[in-house]
């Protein structure tokens, strides 16, 4: 083993540990707050309210709205013709009595009702 006074006339390099450069660290400081930055906003491109993941379901909600809504016309314009058709001006009395058989059960008294089971 060496001793202490040989050691302290050692005149060889000896590598210490070297402590971190804080200078350098500060300087990428912006790069990170840039790389941040994008990646929020990459990220609330694709799964934000207002992103590429929520249009493709408001594209699909828009087909199936129009569906819906191209039932409603049709249905629209049958209770048009309805009403058209039991208007005062244009009344069809062959109309009129059919509408009053089916939904208040009217019937002449001369005439037989036989009620039929709508299950088969």
């Amino acid at each position: 083993m060496p001793k202490l006074s040989e050691l302290s006339s050692f005149t060889g390099s000896i590598r210490m540990p070297r402590r971190p450069h804080f200078g350098s660290l500060k300087a990428r400081i912006p790069a990170f707050a840039l790389i941040a930055l994008y990646a929020y906003l990459a990220f609330h491109a694709f799964s934000g309210s207002q992103g590429v993941i929520r249009w493709m379901d408001y594209a699909d909600r828009k087909e199936s709205l129009e569906t819906k809504l191209i039932g409603l016309e049709e249905q629209r314009s049958e209770l048009e013709a309805q009403v058209k058709a039991l208007k005062a001006d244009g009344l069809d009395l062959d109309v009129l009595d059919i509408e009053a058989r089916k939904k208040l059960y009217v019937s002449d008294t001369k005439e037989l009702t036989i009620w039929l089971d709508p299950t088969p």
